[in-house]
């Protein structure tokens, strides 16, 4: 083959690889803006259905947001903000069961997620608030505000008033989810007199209608009996009801030489004369 047809046949193949690349940068940049026109028209509705909410057209924007939802090849964080805003309206309407599982999907969010976990803390805390108000009276019952998320065609940024930051309530969750890991070693290291010293002695609620003396002497052999016990928690939620009260949720994982079980518990802490005690301790097993 002579060096001619060599380099003859070089450039023709390079030509073809030249060829090609271009197509497939031609349809990618075609792909590319038709992605970003569908965006641009989805971005039009979802403000469309802000503005309907924000006047108090509230079954419109729903409408809206539901049929947008459904249309499909929604980016994250679009969808993260539509999720959120249908669970406002729900809040708005009374209806906390299906805002929940709205805020729950939105959850899987990353930039936006401090005010959709924030809305979801206020339902939980609602929920606390009233299940909690007949036992401990002066526990006030706040109904659930919530706020609504913006989605920007650009980039998704949220407005800096929309990230609720409370001082006194950080420190609480804080000094609280440090006593839930005290009680939990305590536990572990099947140390009676310590795991209850973290029970409030006048006001904690034993199960079943049980007095208090009853239930600690109960603790004291399960405790005591086991030759050892690992207790691990996950999961853990601290939702604050009030100044002095806060709702810790949790994983609990129990392991001894004689029991070994997976639940999920809540505990009700009181604050009272500066310290956090448990007041009410309860088992809901799965899917509760």
């Amino acid at each position: 083959m002579s060096l001619f047809s060599s380099s003859y046949n070089l450039i023709g193949r390079s030509l073809r690889l030249f060829l090609i690349i271009n197509v497939m940068l031609i349809a990618s940049v075609q792909a590319s803006q038709v992605e970003e026109k569908n965006l641009v028209k989805q971005a039009e509705v979802f403000q469309q259905g802000l503005d309907a909410a924000q006047k108090g057209n509230l079954e419109q924007a729903l409408t809206l947001w539901n049929n947008l939802n459904k249309s499909g090849d929604l980016i994250p964080e679009l969808k993260r903000a539509i999720e959120n805003n249908i669970a406002v309206i729900l809040i708005k309407q009374k209806r906390y069961e299906e805002a929940k599982k709205r805020l729950d999907s939105a959850l899987q969010a990353d930039v936006q997620v401090a005010t959709t976990l924030e809305n979801l803390n206020q339902i939980y805390a609602y929920d606390a608030q009233q299940a909690y108000q007949r036992v401990f009276k002066e526990t006030p019952v706040i109904l659930p505000k919530a706020q609504w998320l913006y989605f920007d065609v650009k980039q998704a940024n949220l407005p800096s008033d929309n990230v609720i930051t409370d001082a006194q309530n950080a420190d609480a969750v804080r000094l609280v989810k440090n006593r839930l890991e005290q009680w939990r070693q305590a536990w572990s290291e099947q140390n009676v007199e310590t795991y209850l010293g973290f029970y409030d002695d006048k006001a904690f609620i034993p199960k079943d209608g049980m007095s208090f003396n009853t239930w600690k002497n109960s603790r004291y052999r399960s405790l005591q009996n086991p030759k050892f016990i690992k207790v691990f928690l996950d999961k853990i939620q601290m939702t604050p009801i009030s100044p002095t009260m806060m709702r810790s949720r949790f994983l609990q994982r129990y392991h001894s030489d004689r029991f070994k079980d997976d639940v999920y518990k809540v505990l009700l802490w009181q604050k009272h004369d500066g310290a956090w005690k448990i007041v009410q301790e309860v088992v809901m097993y799965e899917g509760h």
